[in-house]
């Protein structure tokens, strides 16, 4: 069985008091909280029973700390199988590149996917611990064959976001697409085309 991890996104903020502001004035909305599955919730659907998708929950999604989600991820793999195929989406996305740039990977690792992953700014909030330095020679060694999805006029992240990571990784495939929602979807096709491809 090909098993798929999935890391969810989430924000960040750099002071408590913008937190909990946060909390007191987000927008709200009937339909934001309505059921309505995503990409991520339909992989394993889409997918079939060849495949094994683990949606892991990682640590306080909403006040994101990389430190939390380091111990918790590390813990977690204990659980992962050789040729998994690793999905980061938003934060997801740099965290994954974070952890494989620093800590050797207890398991073969077939692909790794990064969806619409911030690498040191973003629009809406400071990535705190999550930033970048670098990626590093680890990262491109152990990652195995190496996506990015970014979005064209994605209105969380930036395009000299998605240079950054072509200077980093000059040999990973990148496709850009229209994701004005940040894929925040439930339809992904692309996606799924790709993990097949890369799990052939």
């Amino acid at each position: 069985m090909k098993q798929v991890i999935v890391i969810h996104g989430g924000t960040t903020f750099e002071d408590y008091d913008d937190y909990t502001k946060y909390l007191a004035t987000k927008p709200i909305s009937l339909e934001r909280f309505a059921y309505k599955p995503m990409w991520k919730e339909l992989l394993q659907e889409k997918l079939g029973h060849d495949y094994q998708v683990l949606l892991p929950s990682m640590p306080n999604k909403t006040n994101a700390r990389y430190s939390e989600w380091e111990i918790w991820f590390k813990h977690l793999t204990e659980l992962f199988t050789d040729d998994c195929i690793l999905i980061g989406h938003s934060m997801g996305g740099i965290f994954l590149a974070k952890y494989l740039s620093k800590h050797k990977f207890p398991v073969k690792i077939k692909a790794t996917i990064l969806i619409a992953a911030p690498y040191e700014d973003a629009t809406e909030e400071d990535l705190t611990d999550f930033k970048l330095d670098a990626i590093s020679a680890l990262f491109v060694s152990q990652a195995g064959e190496t996506t990015l999805f970014f979005g064209s006029d994605d209105p969380v992240i930036v395009m000299s976001e998605v240079e950054k990571y072509r200077h980093n990784l000059p040999d990973a495939s990148f496709n850009i697409m229209s994701a004005p929602d940040h894929f925040m979807r439930a339809e992904f096709p692309e996606l799924i085309q790709h993990i097949r491809s890369v799990s052939d």
